[in-house]
């Protein structure tokens, strides 16, 4: 039976099929670092239910900072281990079987190169913290995707249910496409309500008026604009493997994050998927960053995820497509395992 069989009898994606959309030999993988404070707790909680969705492995990481002492970071070690092994227990009888891990390093290099090592499918991140200098370096989240090439999930809300209202973002180019498709691979869009924002540049002022351009003239041109982007959007979603019959399609006047923003907030919108910047550092500077504005300015959770992390994406489902016969063993990385009425998506 296909995945598209599977979904058109039963209406939801099964659990044994997302799961092959990961790295034959395997199940999928999912990362959840945090820092020791309560505000990480909708982070664990959000992995778990995503893991189990998915029916992945799961870890916990902290990372102590080495800026601390020798003695601090001993201290701060054994607490992390306390913290991590209580959320474990608070997880078990959810049948969760997490592992820890406790590291020592500089945060966003320490998890990337553990999510590398580990060959993590998804990064799970507490709320944004606000620090000097994230809108020009970027912030954790943006640095870890760009290192990583894993999608990296921010947590900023509560609630650990099935996201309701998901809101892709798109921009028309080819990563939107590779969004919508990654999205789908982690099965974040089964059974929710699946919108798309695209923002229209407003078109109009003294100098259309001085050209002789008329008020109505300038509002079709503008409907025919939008009715062209709903159409190469749901092409591109078509193209992902998705029914764009069942995502709504929104194409305000304004700037894409504002854009983003009055759309999340309308919908009440619990995760907004968006690509990261592909501008080096000195570009960004000068021209911005709307997934750095996002992540900094918006309270939904976030997904970031990157051009490499598409193209990932795309070698995975060609090796998953055309299997070489042979089954991997997970890698062993040295983690300390704990002993103890609208129409909803579903393609």
């Amino acid at each position: 039976m296909t995945l598209r069989e599977a979904i058109d009898r039963s209406g939801s994606v099964p659990a044994d099929m997302l799961a092959r959309s990961f790295k034959a030999g395997r199940p999928p993988k999912v990362l959840c670092a945090i820092d020791l404070s309560s505000r990480s707790d909708a982070a664990v909680w959000r992995a778990d239910a995503i893991a189990r969705k998915l029916g992945a492995q799961m870890f916990l990481l902290h990372v102590v900072d080495l800026a601390k002492s020798a003695r601090a970071i001993g201290r701060r070690r054994a607490r992390a281990r306390l913290i991590l092994d209580a959320h474990l227990r608070r997880l078990a009888p959810w049948g969760s079987d997490a592992q820890i891990a406790v590291r020592a390093g500089r945060p966003h290099e320490t998890i990337a190169e553990v999510a590398i090592e580990w060959d993590a499918d998804l990064i799970v991140l507490g709320p944004y913290r606000r620090r000097l200098g994230d809108s020009f370096t970027g912030t954790t989240a943006e640095r870890l995707v760009r290192k990583s090439e894993r999608p990296v999930l921010v947590v900023n809300r509560e609630s650990a249910g099935p996201y309701e209202n998901v809101l892709l973002t798109s921009d028309l180019s080819r990563l939107s496409d590779g969004i919508a498709r990654v999205t789908k691979q982690l099965g974040l869009l089964e059974g929710s309500r699946a919108s798309v924002v695209h923002a229209l540049q407003p078109q109009g002022g003294a100098m259309l008026h001085l050209a002789g351009v008329s008020e109505s003239e300038v509002e079709r041109f503008q409907r025919s604009l939008s009715q062209l982007a709903k159409q190469e959007i749901e092409a591109q979603l078509e193209g992902a493997g998705l029914n764009a019959a069942r995502f709504s399609v929104f194409s305000p006047q304004t700037s894409p994050f504002r854009a983003i923003e009055q759309v999340a907030q309308r919908l009440g919108s619990d995760l907004v998927v968006i690509g990261s910047s592909r501008f080096p550092l000195l570009k960004r500077v000068f021209i911005g960053s709307v997934s750095n504005e996002v992540l900094r300015g918006i309270r939904h959770d976030v997904l970031l995820i990157s051009p490499a992390v598409v193209q990932r994406a795309r070698r995975r489902s060609t090796k998953v497509s055309h299997p070489s016969g042979r089954a991997t063993q997970p890698q062993a990385i040295g983690f300390e395992t704990s002993r103890d009425e609208h129409p909803t998506y579903s393609s």
